[in-house]
């Protein structure tokens, strides 16, 4: 949640983390690097990278160590053979094995906060240009790491005031929330980006947990020969303010990690509505190559005619192993579902994507067929994609059809099926009720088994 997210975003521990981790990738000769915060009674190591961090909570003392002399005097102190230099806690070093060691003060407003060791095994492994960069970082340094701290301090004081007493909490009756209101404005300063990201992550979860604000409408796919409806495609609806295109819904879905669980949500609901269709009209349900590949959405086809269901494979991202995604629809189109490529003409539904699936259906994307009837170029590429179809057997099926003239143009060019707000909204089933509901005899084989 956002009071977690702040914790991380603003803890001083791990920004000291970073600085470590930075400073042995910059500077090759150092073996380990820790940052020690300093008090009355020492210097204690909290953070560390590299070598011996098994051994951090070690501390020194300010007045026998190196790290104490570069707190106590504010400046850099320089080590080259800790052996045989008095300045240095010896016992220590020697128990660590440090023979070379650099110590940075860290300050800021006159304020001492600790100090940045960067250490190596060897003797004089360090050359006055690797000391040169440690002094200019060190400004740096203790500006990021003390305002980290300033930031941390000051969230929890406001926290603090934000949580309700015992008293108070009792006579509202309910949880305050005032302290989610203190974490959202703290890091909507920060990192708003977070902000959004967990809204978005809890929006979805939401309709998760209240499914009945998806609901599915049908968009009927037509015949252009005999002009019957042939089958619907499901398309889900989000009754959810402010209202967000289903594409986004889903699109974020996936950004986190939820997508699957959403896909399957929608899937679910459509197959639901499968013994409410005319009798020969199929159902075709979206769902993508990682829904298809989980158990669980094959687990749905049990209950239901799959010869009667056309799965439409949308995919906007490539297809990491085929063989697995082969099998899964091996499983399903053994069991009489058809199979339909979306988007063909757009993202990565690429000719060779379609020959390796070998599916029973290839869809023009709706950019393909949007001014069909007055491009050229549009009419070629549709034209070659019929020829394609029908020489490894499959049908094509227009999408996004708009006006008459696309629908003429489609139908000269050989298109059997087509879907659109020219022919129809999506709407609920019983919109289909005025139209007629036996395919004609050569679309018999969505209903066959392969």
């Amino acid at each position: 949640d956002l009071t977690a997210a702040m914790g991380q975003t603003i803890d001083p521990l791990r920004l000291m983390q970073r600085v470590t981790d930075r400073t042995l990738e910059l500077i090759a000769a150092a073996d380990g690097v820790m940052v020690g915060l300093a008090n009355d009674h020492g210097v204690t190591y909290v953070c560390g990278a590299g070598h011996r961090v098994s051994h951090l909570g070690t501390r020194v003392d300010l007045e026998s160590s190196l790290s104490g002399l570069a707190v106590r005097t504010g400046q850099l102190q320089r080590s080259d053979d800790t052996d045989a230099d008095p300045r240095v806690d010896t016992a220590a070093c020697r128990r660590l094995s440090v023979a070379s060691l650099v110590c940075v003060p860290l300050s800021r407003m006159h304020e001492t906060l600790g100090v940045l060791a960067v250490n190596a095994t060897r003797p004089h492994a360090f050359t006055d240009d690797d000391v040169e960069v440690l002094t200019r970082l060190a400004d740096f340094v203790s500006v990021a790491i003390g305002s980290a701290c300033d930031l941390s301090r000051v969230s929890s004081q406001l926290l603090g005031l934000s949580q309700p007493t015992e008293a108070s909490a009792e006579a509202a009756g309910s949880v305050n929330t005032s302290a989610d209101t203190a974490s959202r404005y703290v890091m909507g300063v920060l990192s708003p980006d977070t902000v959004t990201r967990i809204d978005c992550g809890q929006r979805i979860q939401r309709v998760l947990d209240h499914p009945t604000v998806l609901s599915m409408v049908f968009q009927p796919i037509v015949d252009l020969v005999t002009d019957e409806v042939a089958a619907v495609e499901a398309l889900a609806r989000f009754d959810v303010s402010p209202y967000r295109a289903p594409d986004v819904w889903f699109h974020e879905a996936h950004e986190h990690g939820l997508g699957v669980e959403l896909e399957l949500l929608a899937v679910t609901l459509a197959l639901a509505q499968l013994p409410m269709l005319p009798n020969g009209v199929a159902l075709t349900i979206n769902a993508g190559p990682e829904l298809v590949m989980c158990p669980r959405f094959v687990n749905a086809f049990l209950d239901v005619p799959a010869r009667e269901v056309i799965l439409e494979l949308t995919e906007h991202t490539l297809v990491d192993d085929y063989p697995a995604l082969i099998a899964a629809l091996y499983e399903l189109r053994r069991r009489g579902t058809r199979l339909s490529i979306d988007d063909t003409g757009s993202g990565f539904s690429s000719l060779a994507h379609i020959l390796k699936l070998a599916p029973d259906f290839i869809k023009l994307d709706r950019d393909l067929v949007s001014g069909i009837d007055v491009d050229p170029v549009r009419r070629a590429l549709a034209a070659s994609l019929v020829t394609f179809a029908a020489d490894t057997g499959a049908e094509i099926v227009a999408e996004g059809v708009e006006t008459e003239d696309e629908l003429e143009v489609l139908r000269r060019l050989g298109v059997r099926y087509a879907q659109g707000y020219h022919l129809g909204h999506p709407s609920a089933l019983d919109a289909l009720a005025n139209r007629r509901r036996r395919p004609p005899a050569s679309l018999r084989a969505l209903h066959q088994t392969s």
